[in-house]
């Protein structure tokens, strides 16, 4: 029988900024496609003629930006702590297991601005982070660090407190 987690927590991208930047491409790209029906030089007789003949870079474009919006449409960060380990899942890219037994600390903290999806920062180490400015800052054993970003860092930090055991601080 499988055992529930102590913590999940799973993020999206729901930024209104992101998604306008996503989608404005595609609303131009969509617009220059359809310029020539709207054009008053082609009603003759109030017949429409026109046609629409997109070049191949229209095409590659489209498809390009539609992958792309997909993309940001699938990512869910999937981060799951347990009495063994913490797991992420950046789906669906790829996910990633640390062993408690390599896990020299863990602490919430508050950070800038670190980016976006997965970075590298010279105080974090390896950032996995969709939105907000809290995280779980992991080091290990091996001497690597990483920062998971949350939403629910004040739940994370109990769970770590008093479950785990682990030095709990915030900066």
């Amino acid at each position: 029988m499988k055992e529930s987690p102590l913590f999940y927590e799973e993020q999206k991208f729901t930024q209104w900024w992101l998604w306008l930047l996503l989608l404005s491409p595609i609303v131009i790209l969509g617009y220059t496609l359809v310029k020539p029906i709207l054009e008053q030089s082609n009603q003759v007789n109030d017949n429409f003629s026109f046609s629409l003949t997109p070049s191949n870079d229209f095409w590659i474009s489209l498809v390009i930006m539609l992958v792309v919006l997909m993309l940001f449409i699938l990512l869910k960060l999937k981060t799951t702590v347990s009495p063994e380990y913490i797991k992420i899942s950046f789906f669906p890219l790829f996910s990633k297991k640390w062993n408690w037994s390599d896990i020299t600390s863990a602490e919430i903290v508050r950070y800038g601005f670190v980016g976006y999806g997965v970075r590298l920062s010279l105080t974090y180490g390896t950032v996995y982070n969709i939105k907000g400015d809290q995280g779980l800052a992991i080091h290990l054993k091996n001497g690597k660090k990483i920062m998971i970003g949350t939403q629910k860092s004040n739940e994370l930090a109990q769970l770590i407190k008093k479950k785990i055991k682990f030095t709990v601080t915030s900066t």
